[in-house]
């Protein structure tokens, strides 16, 4: 999927430079305001579809995927981030499947949600375990992470098998943290695991934004001179069966990435 919008630059400290980072703190001020709104409304939901859980999945995950979009329309029209959810979404398969891409800004998950008209993922436990909003992240159909217990790995595995067979895709960053600018961390089992479990595909997307933002070394408050375009594309879709090996499938997928990387981490630089 490519974002096509045409980028503008302007020097630092020039008007539309001054513009986006008004931007930002009008998006952050407005996102404050809202959210809470936003999440008693969506726990409220809970409570009310709370009989049937796939259901109740299923209908949270189109309310959020339309706000997402929205958001992200937001993030286009004040020129923060420019993506498109609509532009290559056809390429992505509908239904259950295990979801890997990279990592390189925050809005990543949201953009592939957007997208996907939905999607499932593992939340860290410290996230997943706050009192307000676990109650939407468990109506959603996320699934708490491992943390560093490795025996709660192969939990994990199993909670997000069995929710796959709600027909809702799962999105996995298999660094299980932002990327690197230019590079990756290296890949964990966990996704590869599941598809392999599950019998269902596996789908790679590629990431790229230029120039950098929302990384871990750009934050929201430090906007480039000229538009970031987030662009995200479909690098291979594996279908495991009962004979795939997990370790193999990983190994794959992450030699894979590196070559993608190496060809794109030119054009992924900027200011």
């Amino acid at each position: 999927m490519v974002a096509t919008a045409t980028s503008r630059s302007s020097p630092v400290g020039g008007p539309v430079h001054v513009g986006r980072q008004a931007a930002v703190l009008v998006t952050v001020a407005v996102y404050s305001v809202l959210a809470p709104f936003g999440y008693a409304v969506l726990a409220l939901l809970c409570l009310v579809w709370r009989r049937d859980p796939v259901r109740r999945a299923r209908r949270l995950q189109t309310i959020t995927s339309r706000a997402y979009r929205l958001m992200h329309g937001w993030l286009r029209l004040t020129r923060l981030v420019d993506f498109d959810w609509r532009s290559g979404a056809d390429q992505l398969p509908r239904g259950a499947c295990v979801v890997v891409a990279n990592h390189p800004t925050l809005v990543d998950v949201t953009a592939i949600t957007a997208a996907l008209g939905g999607a499932i993922s593992i939340v860290k436990p410290g996230l997943y375990r706050r009192a307000m909003i676990r109650p939407l992240l468990v109506g959603l159909g996320h699934v708490e992470g491992p943390g560093p217990d490795p025996i709660r790995a192969g939990r994990v595995v199993d909670d997000v098998v069995r929710h796959l067979e709600w027909g809702i895709p799962v999105v996995i960053f298999p660094e299980g943290t932002r990327s690197p600018p230019g590079g990756l961390q290296p890949f964990g089992r966990v996704a590869f695991e599941i598809a392999c479990r599950a019998q269902v595909p596996l789908v790679s997307l590629g990431i790229t934004c230029a120039p950098v933002y929302l990384s871990k070394e750009r934050g929201p408050f430090r906007p480039p001179t000229r538009t970031p375009e987030l662009r995200i594309e479909v690098l291979s879709v594996d279908r495991p069966d009962g004979s795939t090996n997990s370790r193999a499938l990983r190994a794959d997928c992450e030699a894979r990435y590196r070559a993608w990387t190496d060809e794109v981490a030119d054009g992924t630089s900027g200011s």
